[in-house]
């Protein structure tokens, strides 16, 4: 009999649900991510989603993976204080287990990422990967010497909050100051944007300019602008370039990887922009030799893979910790 595994991907904006087996995604459903609720809302959505969707496999379903936006606790599966959904706590693991009697296990949306990409991906002859995604925030994934990096909490790998910054008045979610995801992340431009146009008043007031004054500068806009010209579009871009070329250099100086892989949909919808000058950049700053740097061929997909090889061979730390 065939097995079959689900996978799921908690991102602040989306939640995609997906049927697979070892050969890869077979379906996929998406729906948007409750951002206001009770701790289980999100259980109830995914759970809704399968029995809706993929109820005809559930009798042959092994186990269930899932990566998720953090910050995790990582032994109870679930998250705490996420930055970017106005829920305190999210809970995943034992509910989803509950209701569906199958093991389920719970990673950082990157961190199953970099398993997808080793998998899956690039990463198949490779025993150190970083896989890092600019997205709604920007956040990493990491295996040295073929083990996953998982940290006390499941945090170890949460390099959007590098500060690339040390003395900057640019907040991030979390709280912080000067962090990478506080320039790059897509949920924090808009806010990056008005802090640059109220500190430069002198700056031509460019369409790009009084948007962001106003708080209405979005990322699509944002890159729409650069390509048509705008000044101060360039001016914020050339800063998220910096910035990120910055946070890129840290991740390869920390984790000396042989290949980085990026992804997000920041990152995804504006290639053309960012790659090269932020490779460039980082390069100038590392004490290491450098991996090769790409993107990612599994796309916008990359977190579901991820949760497919993590349902299909969980790390054996991860399933101590989980029992």
């Amino acid at each position: 009999m065939d097995k079959y595994y689900i996978a799921i991907d908690i991102g602040a904006t989306k939640i995609r649900v997906a049927i697979g087996d070892k050969n890869g995604l077979i379906e996929k459903k998406v729906f948007l991510t409750p951002r206001t609720g009770d701790s289980l809302i999100i259980a109830r959505k995914i759970y809704e989603c399968i029995l809706n969707n993929y109820s005809s496999f559930i009798d042959r379903v092994e186990s269930i993976g899932i990566g998720t936006i953090g910050p995790l606790d990582i032994r109870m599966g679930r998250v705490v204080n996420p930055t970017n959904i106005d829920i305190e706590i999210v809970e995943l693991k034992k509910p989803l287990e509950d209701w569906l009697k199958k093991p389920v296990y719970v990673l950082n949306d990157a961190a199953a990422g970099v398993l997808g990409e080793k998998m899956f991906g690039l990463g198949k002859n490779y025993s150190n990967i970083v896989y890092i995604t600019m997205s709604t925030g920007v956040g990493g994934g990491v295996i040295v010497d073929d083990h996953l990096l998982i940290g006390k909490l499941g945090n170890a790998h949460e390099i959007g909050h590098i500060v690339v910054d040390y003395d900057s008045d640019i907040p991030c979610g979390c709280g912080g100051y000067g962090h990478w995801e506080a320039f790059a992340g897509g949920a924090n431009i808009p806010r990056f944007a008005k802090i640059l146009a109220r500190n430069n008043p002198n700056m031509i007031k460019t369409k790009c300019y009084k948007e962001s004054l106003r708080g209405e500068l979005t990322p699509p806009k944002l890159f729409k602008y650069y390509r048509e010209n705008d000044m101060f579009a360039k001016y914020i871009v050339e800063r998220i370039i910096k910035a990120s070329g910055a946070g890129l250099a840290s991740v390869i100086n920390s984790y000396d990887p042989e290949l980085v892989t990026l992804g997000g949909s920041v990152y995804l919808n504006n290639i053309d922009i960012l790659k090269e000058p932020m490779i460039r950049y980082a390069l100038k700053n590392i004490i290491t030799e450098p991996p090769k740097i790409e993107t990612t061929p599994l796309g916008e997909d990359i977190v579901l893979y991820g949760a497919l090889a993590l349902a299909i061979n969980p790390p054996e730390e991860l399933i101590r910790i989980q029992k």
